[in-house]
């Protein structure tokens, strides 16, 4: 399984869609995803970057392609406000993951929440509480 952020009910192949610290630039000294990635990575998770701005990193693989790193992915994680980010297409998403319960994280409420779950999407975005109606 893939994913990308710490969730240990999906502990396997996470995505973590960007690697820049600052939205549309290539400036990735100590970004957002790296601890993210760090303990996944310490957790035994196979994990995938993506940063169309950062060309490379010391001791990280970045894909410029989303459409790679997201394919087969069970959990995707927006750290960072890139512009390509807000024009994610929840169906043309859920599709390249290929998963039965897609979870995507938004860390930096860049995607329409309702549209993601519409799709069948678990949507986790930062500061805007239970956006999928759980019980709890």
């Amino acid at each position: 399984m893939k994913l990308s952020i710490p969730v240990t009910t999906y502990p396997h192949h996470p995505t973590l869609p960007d690697r820049a610290l600052i939205r549309n630039s290539d400036d990735a000294r100590n970004p957002p995803s790296e601890p993210y990635r760090d303990l996944l990575v310490d957790a035994g998770c196979s994990v995938t970057m993506h940063d169309i701005y950062v060309p490379e990193y010391p001791g990280v693989d970045i894909s410029h392609e989303l459409s790679d790193v997201v394919r087969g992915a069970d959990v995707v994680a927006i750290l960072t406000g890139h512009d390509e980010y807000f024009g994610l297409d929840a169906g043309v998403l859920n599709g390249l993951m290929g998963q039965k319960y897609p979870v995507v994280v938004d860390g930096r409420n860049v995607l329409d929440a309702d549209g993601f779950i519409g799709e069948g999407f678990v949507y986790k975005g930062i500061g805007r509480g239970d956006k999928n109606s759980h019980l709890m």
